[in-house]
Formats: C-alpha cells, structure tokens, sequence
C-alpha cells in the first residue's frame, strides 16, 4: 500500500488537481488504517515510514483516525520495550469500537458469536429451537438471541458495523443465496434444509427482521472457514471439511479461501445418492429412538448421545449403526480428497466430539478408499463454530469496507 500511495503522489503531483489531493489523502488514510491492523500499536513515526509520507502527514492521518475514533493512545510500552528516555506514544485500534455479529440459525439451535475488530470473541450465545419452527419463528428467535447477546456486552447498536449469517440448507454464490431444494438434484434433501426456507427470499427476509443488512453463507461452510481461522486447520492452505452433526455436510477451502463453485455448491457430495447420507442418518435416529423407547418423530440430542454411549460400550447394533455412519461420511470425504488433494481432513460438528466411537471408523474407512491419505484432525472448536465462522465473513466484510478507497 505504501508503494502505491507513493505512485499516486508521484502521478498526481505534476496535475496539481484538488480532486488529485483528495484521492491521495483516501489513499494514505486507508494505509494507515491497514498498518494499524496488521499491528499491535504504532507511533507517528511508525506511521510515517510504514505509509512512506511527511511527518505532518503523519500526524494528520492520526489526528483523523483519532476523531473517527479508530485509535487511542495505548498504555504502557510494547513488550521487550526498552528505552531510557521518554517513550514515544504509541496508538492503537479502539477494537470494541468496531465490532461484529457472526448468526448461526440451525435446524435445532440458534447461535451468536461477538467480536470485536481484533477479531477476540466477546461473547457466545446458544438456544435450542423445534426442527419444525418455520422462518419468521426461526430467523425470529435467532434475531432475539443477537439483541440479548449484544445487550450483554455492553456494545451499543451502533457499534456493530457488519453482520453475518450461517443457514442450514442455503447455497451462496456472490450475491446470489438460494435454498439447495431449489436445484433439481436437491429437491428431495430435506436434511439439508430448513423448513420453509424454498419458499422466501432468504437474504431480504433475514435482512428485514435484522433491520439491516446481513450476510448469508452456507452453514457447512462457515464452520470450515471457522476451522482454519480458530481451529485444528490454522497452518493448512488446502483443506477439506467434513461436518457430522445432526446432518452430514462438507466444504472445500483451496489456497485459504472457502471453494464455492459457480453456483455455490461445491463439496454438495451429499446429493449423491450412493453415497448414502441420507439413510444413514435416518437409520441413525431409528436406533436413537428405538434405544431412548421413544415414540417421538424424531431423535433428540440427548437419544443420539445415548446411541453413541452404546456403541462405546460395545452394543453390536449401535456400533454397526455409527460404522455406516463414519463409512457413508468417509466415502464423501474420499471423493472430495481426489478432486483436491488437501493438506489436511478436519472432522467437525457435534459427532466429531464422541470420541473415537467416530472418529475411530471415519479415519479407518477414509484410509481404505484414498490413495493416499491426508494428514487427518478433529475438530477443535465447539458448538459455535458456524457462527465463528459468520463472524469471520463479517470481519472480512468490515474490514474491507473500512480499507476502500472511493475515486
């Protein structure tokens, strides 16, 4: 950026143009921005080398980065900081001041993660919601649980300058975000979708009960792109991810950026119907509720543990059920393995953390079907992890907007 704004001043010099002077003075204030980003604190003569300008510049873009309320003066010396004399003040970004919601709306939960600009979580929210709720109640619910999160951490409204969903069953490719059911192959792919969620207009619908405007993603993907920010996939550049949770799914992160295809969905292995995914978790909740004597319809969180309780002690019947399972998630995994040939496998969702009840067999059929196997993780993060990952494509989002220069 440095480089470029001493173009610009070199080319803009000679035609002594105001509107020259503008467009270099954008120019210079978004370096520094992005030098106060891409570091802890800095100081006027900090600013002046990294931006390449005069130290009255310098000190001009600090004084405006201080009046927007970008920066403060910091406390204190960085670490390993040692000098004689007076230090010189350093200044830092007012993260809290710039911070961002990541959603999570699920087909059993929703979810909220806050971060400030630095990209620390604030605050972590989660409440379970019926499989049935439609998606007024459902994307209701969801925005409920933001504004109590945000209340929590004392941040105004005002401060939250991007928001971001992850939903279950949506495919996103740019601007365009549509429900998978409406692509002929997923038509009959209930697991993937949120009840009623074909039939609105999921960006405007959840933009409007918002009351601004919100990201929507791919909740697989999201907890992929979570993976390789705050998790077991931090050092990988190519990754496959592969989510057991109450439905199966996968993502593809090439050259560190989340692999959407031309019409977002790439890694949909799940559609393929020989793989299995679909009967393999209907069999899954059969012998769920059949274990818990349920009656109900459908499984619930705790039956599922239960399950998974019995094959570790040994059940026959529930180890055969998880094995077809890991087997079926495997089988998806090799396919995406071939195409990409990743540095790493991560498996995710709330399965992945049963222990090697899963984790065991997945690895074990993932070996048996792949030239050659990958280096293989599980999981480090939690419950939240889509909503981490909304989190990160709200940070993007600001951070972007923050850094562009308008002509």
């Amino acid at each position: 950026m440095s480089q470029e704004t001493r173009e610009t001043q070199r080319s803009a010099a000679p035609a002594g143009r105001a509107g020259d002077a503008h467009l270099l003075r954008k120019l210079n204030l978004a370096a520094a921005m992005r030098a106060f980003l891409d570091t802890t604190s800095l100081t006027v003569s900090d600013v002046r080398k990294t931006v390449g300008v005069s130290r009255p510049t310098a000190e001009e873009l600090l004084a405006t980065l201080l009046d927007q309320g970008f920066v403060r003066e910091a406390l204190g010396r960085p670490n390993g900081e040692r000098s004689a004399g007076r230090p010189a003040r350093r200044y830092e970004v007012v993260a809290e001041n710039f911070a961002v919601v990541g959603v999570d709306i699920g087909a059993h939960k929703v979810a909220v993660v806050v971060c400030d600009l630095r990209g620390n979580v604030v605050a972590v929210r989660r409440r379970s919601v019926g499989s049935g709720l439609g998606p007024a109640g459902r994307i209701g619910a969801a925005a409920r649980l933001v504004e109590a999160t945000v209340r929590q951490t004392g941040t105004s409204w005002e401060q939250i300058r991007s928001v971001a969903c992850g939903i279950t069953g949506v495919a996103a490719s740019g601007s365009e975000v549509k429900d998978v059911r409406t692509v002929p192959a997923g038509q009959d792919l209930d697991v993937y979708s949120l009840p009623g969620f074909d039939k609105i207009d999921v960006v405007s619908e959840v933009s409007a009960r918002f009351k601004r405007d919100v990201l929507v993603s791919n909740d697989i993907h999201l907890a992929a792109v979570a993976e390789q920010w705050q998790g077991a996939a931090a050092e990988a550049r190519d990754l496959v991810y592969m989510h057991a949770g109450r439905r199966l799914g996968a993502a593809i992160v090439i050259n560190g950026q989340i692999h959407n295809g031309r019409h977002g969905l790439a890694a949909s292995v799940g559609a393929m119907k020989i793989l299995g995914w679909a009967d393999a978790m209907a069999q899954l909740d059969h012998e769920s509720r059949r274990l818990a004597g349920s009656a109900a319809e459908e499984s619930t969180s705790d039956d599922v543990r239960a399950l998974f309780e019995a094959a570790a002690n040994g059940d026959r019947t529930a180890v055969r059920t998880v094995d077809r399972v890991a087997e079926a998630l495997a089988l998806g995994a090799s396919i995406l393995v071939h195409a990409v040939d990743p540095d790493l496998v991560v498996l995710g969702g709330g399965l992945s953390r049963t222990g090697d009840v899963l984790t065991g067999p997945f690895e074990r059929h993932l070996a048996a079907t792949s030239l050659d196997s990958p280096e293989f993780r599980v999981s480090l993060l939690g419950d939240e992890s889509v909503a981490l990952g909304a989190a990160r494509l709200a940070l993007d989002d600001l951070k972007a907007r923050l850094l562009a220069v308008q002509a």
